[in-house]
């Protein structure tokens, strides 16, 4: 993924960036200890929604891709994210992106539109890249309505930020909910 920002957003001279994204998928066994490994493994299986958080450049896309490898080959993933970044090898994967509106601002397909249209894909488990607004509450609605093992990922320094976190970007929704 590049990055590139100039004069005068700028201010110092231009800045580029550029994240460079490992293309093999690192196995969850040599990213935690065999206990985690054990733990993370059997809660995939059971089909648990997991939640990964940690800050920028933590490794939650690596863990999430290393966690897709434990989901069985016969279940149907759909991934959504804003630029695409997991590398999950299965045979029944659909992955969707965010598309940007055009320069007339027309045409935009957001994470909400990608998750609300996922729910009609027939997935097994959906899994957002990561979770930055209001598609936090489309996520939860289907983590609770019969799509148990998705996965997704949320910038927060701590478990209990993360709570926070969540619950604000559900009030990001536009919903009127208390």
């Amino acid at each position: 993924r590049v990055h590139i920002v100039i004069p005068p957003i700028a201010v110092d001279g231009p800045c580029v960036s550029i994240r460079r994204f490992r293309r093999d998928v690192a196995d969850l066994a040599h990213l935690v200890g065999p206990v985690e490994h054990a733990l993370l493994r059997a809660a995939v299986r059971a089909r648990a929604n997991l939640l990964l958080t940690g800050a920028a450049g933590a490794g939650k896309t690596t863990l999430c891709n290393a966690l897709g490898a434990a989901v069985p080959a016969t279940e149907r993933i759909v991934t959504i994210e804003d630029a695409a970044e997991l590398k999950l090898w299965h045979e029944h994967l659909v992955s969707l992106e965010y598309r940007p509106p055009n320069i007339e601002g027309k045409g935009e397909v957001t994470i909400r539109d990608l998750v609300r249209n996922a729910l009609r894909m027939r997935p097994d488990r959906i899994s957002v890249g990561e979770i930055r607004g209001g598609e936090a509450l489309d996520m939860l609605q289907a983590m609770n309505t019969g799509h148990d093992g998705s996965l997704s990922t949320v910038h927060a320094n701590s478990p209990r930020d993360v709570l926070s976190r969540v619950e604000t970007m559900v009030l990001m929704a536009g919903m009127d909910l208390p």
